[in-house]
């Protein structure tokens, strides 16, 4: 059960509490100043940097210091690593609790973890616990690689080769779960609030995750012996039938964790019933189950004499199966999702999935990953086919770059991508689009640095991604002193985990929280019409997760929102604002068309009431630009009478054949 939210009454029963009103006051009235100042038109400064501008960006934070006593601190509600809370999580508890859940006679936490590890060495080097990495080896598999690293590929995981037996695999046989300061204890380091990967039609509300790292390693003293195991937790949706909306208790569950009123223990008691307690809590064997979440080992565990380069991260799914009364409990390992096999990128290659594959990157694939200016939008526009996963990610350039693969020469597979992003009118060439594939995979997400190919940082953006201070991972064994608590610690995170994705974590929340679905085009079916092929997507996106497509087939569409109140965003200024992406598709360059909003709130008398008309021919292709239209008196009247049923027209006059257009985060200003 999702703990409840605490009440945002601001009674003033302590002084600290008085303090936090204080400070929600301030806050409120520098949302009401920021609202009351010019909006400025202006689109994004690189051709592909759909980032919108500094207005956009400001509207939910601003309407959340308008209604939230206070802020979110990402480091108390997106990661949290302070060790007074995360020392009361262990991986016996957790392993525990999926025991007790699987009714195994027999079984134990201690099994469970030497099972999982087991997985990593061959049949006849471990237990008969369950699969092993040379339960399928592919014939004709070179046994090193660019004769650097010499642990052979004796083993498969979904069909494609992995280095069998790892070191790694030693971890069975030790004790997990040992007194401090032993080496083989997995601490806690790290809880993790990911709602920005929940469905954008509110199948799941994301995932929950805690990350245990290996006592005896870390990064400066004895990175040789590092290892992680990440327990990511798909947590279904409360009330489905409300879309993402009923994802709403645990989203404020999380956002709660940032009041100020509330001491540690207070956020250490929530986030243990929160992952161990209720109905649906987040540490339960179908969250790990086939269609959930997963279990990861990012694996640097290297003991003398064995290599201390070839970084792994595998990952598992529970396989809980009962026949006849009896039931068995299994981590089995599965192919890396959204991690294609760098195997199906060369033009070469003789694997046969190699041509379907690379049929579906260029049709699927391509637009979606050219579709952003953001670094944490970079996606596919579902999850890579199974087929395609690769067994493990390795930190080896032909095993695992998409780029080399691919190589340099012209192909057919190249000239295809090439031709995608032509047909679309992106300027990336096929070298970026494929570095943007390679951030999104597990290697790529963690080890972001220039190469002797030129760099996968390059994805071409405005500036390059920037290096990982951490190198191999975003969280670490290491503390420091938490700022403002002299005495408290917690464990740091990468550079790009803080400047980077929590930054837009947090912005999704505040965009959930108090954006409002209509304007923020966020549920389907809220936006109709008769001339245009309408779809909401995840690419081009300035506010929350998703924004609307606007197909055009023909010269004039006229698209239409479903009514909604402006009950919740009082005071309505006198601007109506709306982000809009001009398509770099023109077939008359001289003219590219016009935008027209209309407005009607039939409660008050106001029926289609004209706007204002802006020309698209001075805007930045392949980019937002705010559009600014001023609202008549009357009509700001009407709106701060918190009507129920306003609705918006936007009528776009453009070539045929031009498009697609994106609209998203309308919202009204002062």
């Amino acid at each position: 059960m999702v703990l409840d939210r605490s009440c945002f009454g601001l009674s003033l029963r302590s002084r600290r509490e008085a303090r936090a009103a204080r400070a929600w006051q301030r806050a409120r009235r520098a949302a009401l100043l920021a609202l009351a100042l010019p909006t400025i038109s202006c689109a994004a400064s690189d051709p592909m940097d759909g980032a919108p501008d500094d207005v956009a960006e400001a509207t939910g934070a601003d309407a959340q210091a308008l209604t939230s006593p206070f802020p979110i601190d990402p480091r108390k509600s997106l990661v949290v690593t302070d060790t007074d809370i995360v020392s009361q999580f262990t991986l016996e508890d957790v392993l525990q609790q999926l025991v007790l859940q699987a009714n195994v006679p027999g079984l134990t936490p201690e099994l469970m973890f030497r099972q999982l590890f087991d997985t990593y060495r061959k049949a006849d080097e471990g237990f008969a616990l369950g699969p092993h990495c040379d339960d399928v080896v592919l014939p004709n598999f070179p046994a090193t690689i660019d004769g650097i690293f010499t642990e052979r590929f004796d083993g498969s995981i979904n069909g494609f080769p992995v280095v069998c037996s790892r070191a790694v695999g030693q971890e069975a046989d030790s004790d997990p779960f040992p007194a401090p300061p032993a080496e083989s204890l997995y601490m806690a380091t790290t809880l993790v609030n990911r709602f920005d990967l929940a469905s954008p039609l509110g199948s799941d509300c994301g995932e929950y995750r805690v990350v245990f790292a290996r006592r005896g390693g870390n990064a400066q003293t004895n990175g040789g012996m590092r290892n992680f195991i990440i327990f990511e937790s798909r947590l279904p949706n409360p009330t489905p039938s409300q879309g993402r909306q009923g994802c709403r208790p645990i989203v404020e569950f999380w956002q709660n964790l940032s009041d100020p009123a509330k001491s540690v223990q207070d956020r250490a008691t929530e986030l243990r019933s929160f992952y161990f307690d209720g109905v649906s809590p987040v540490i339960h064997i179908d969250r790990f189950a086939a269609g959930s979440g997963q279990i990861r080992v990012n694996d640097f565990l290297r003991p003398p004499p064995f290599a201390q380069d070839d970084w792994s991260l595998r990952e598992f799914k529970l396989s809980h199966a009962c026949t006849g009364g009896a039931c068995q409990l299994l981590a089995v390992p599965t192919h890396v999702d959204d991690n294609p096999s760098a195997l199906l990128f060369d033009p070469a290659s003789t694997d046969p999935r190699a041509a379907g594959f690379q049929s579906w990157f260029v049709n699927n694939a391509v637009e979606a990953l050219a579709s952003t200016g953001d670094i944490n939008r970079l996606d596919y526009p579902t999850l890579v086919p199974a087929t395609y996963g690769a067994g493990e990610a390795l930190l080896i350039t032909d095993q695992n770059n998409y780029r080399v693969a691919l190589g340099t020469g012209q192909s057919t597979f190249r000239t295809s991508i090439q031709q995608k992003l032509t047909s679309i009118g992106s300027p990336l060439t096929p070298d970026q689009l494929l570095a943007r594939a390679q951030t999104v995979s597990c290697s790529g997400c963690h080890l972001v640095k220039e190469d002797s190919t030129g760099g996968n940082n390059d994805v071409g953006l405005s500036s390059p991604i920037p290096s990982n201070s951490f190198l191999f991972t975003h969280t670490s064994e290491v503390t420091e002193e938490i700022p403002g608590e002299p005495g408290r610690t917690r464990f740091q995170i990468s550079n790009l985990l803080k400047d980077e994705f929590l930054p837009y974590r947090e912005q999704v929340m505040n965009d959930f929280l108090f954006g409002n679905t209509v304007l923020g085009f966020e549920r389907s079916g809220l936006w109709t019409s008769t001339q245009a092929p309408l779809s909401l997507v995840t690419g081009w996106v300035t506010e929350g997760i998703r924004a609307l497509r606007i197909g055009t087939p023909n010269a004039w569409n006229q698209v239409k929102s479903a009514p909604f109140s402006t009950a919740s965003l009082a005071p309505v200024g006198n601007k109506l604002n709306l982000d809009f992406f001009t398509s770099p598709v023109q077939p008359n360059p001289s003219w590219l068309g016009a935008v027209t909003v209309l407005i009607s709130i039939p409660s008050a008398g106001i029926h289609n009431q004209f706007v204002g008309t802006t020309n698209l021919s001075p805007a930045n292709q392949n980019a937002f630009s705010t559009i600014t239209y001023t609202l008549a008196t009357p009509t700001v009247t009407a709106l701060n009478a918190s009507p129920s049923d306003v609705s918006l027209t936007i009528e776009l006059s453009v070539n045929p054949g031009s498009g697609p257009y994106f609209v998203d985060n309308v919202r009204f200003t002062n």
